[in-house]
């Protein structure tokens, strides 16, 4: 009989130390709505977008920069920003365009023998094996010039820029087949695909679009 006794005043102790903590955090948490003018819903919605310290996010967004030029990657569902990767356009403060490596990267970008050192980044598109994205490879398309860079991965930096020789202009998208054997590149106006001038009055006869579909190299990272 003394040792249920013993047993049931260990219950009601454990039980009345849980209550005043759950008390304890309640008030804490109270005050803080209190203090900042919260109800449940935005401490719902807090709840389910933080992320502690170390805890990786479920997902990696790549986000085009568009007129930047870069490629922004940021963590679903913290919102993040893990990484501004620099593509088109030089980014002294972290180095992009002002080193030799990635000065050579921005050369390949040249268009008819002129340095085209900013862009108009969009839909970037990620590698697949099988038809399922791999984590290996994101290409990303210049809308406002006729190009796609390829970015590696492993170390989130731009490897290579690939000019359109015949496109005067690109969108929807630098996509990966299912096994990414290609890139489809597609542009986004008609236009000549010389680099001579042509009346509008010829519009039907040599204005173009198109699509290009380029052959990757994945041991050698080129288009």
């Amino acid at each position: 009989m003394k040792s249920i006794n013993t047993f049931t005043t260990l219950c009601v102790a454990g039980a009345i130390a849980a209550t005043t903590s759950y008390a304890s955090g309640g008030s804490a948490l109270q005050k803080v709505m209190k203090d900042r003018g919260l109800n449940e819903k935005d401490v719902i919605r807090a709840a389910k977008t933080y992320n502690p310290s170390g805890v990786h996010d479920k997902y990696v967004v790549f986000s085009s920069g568009g007129q930047s030029g870069q490629v922004i990657v940021y963590g679903v569902p913290s919102m993040r920003l893990l990484k501004y990767i620099g593509v088109f356009t030089p980014e002294p403060w972290q180095g992009y365009g002002y080193d030799e490596e990635s000065k050579a990267v921005l050369a390949q970008g040249r268009i008819r023998g002129k340095d085209i050192t900013w862009g108009d980044t969009h839909h970037p598109g990620l590698s697949e094996t099988d038809g399922k994205y791999d984590g290996k490879w994101l290409a990303i398309n210049d809308k406002a010039n006729p190009r796609i860079a390829i970015i590696d991965l492993h170390d989130f930096e731009t490897k290579q820029i690939v000019v359109n020789p015949v496109f005067k202009s690109e969108h929807g998208g630098s996509f990966f087949t299912p096994n990414s054997e290609y890139i489809i590149e597609a542009a986004q106006y008609a236009a000549p695909f010389d680099n001579e001038y042509h009346s509008i009055e010829d519009y039907k006869e040599t204005f173009r679009g198109g699509v290009t579909l380029w052959k990757f190299d994945h041991k050698k990272v080129v288009l």
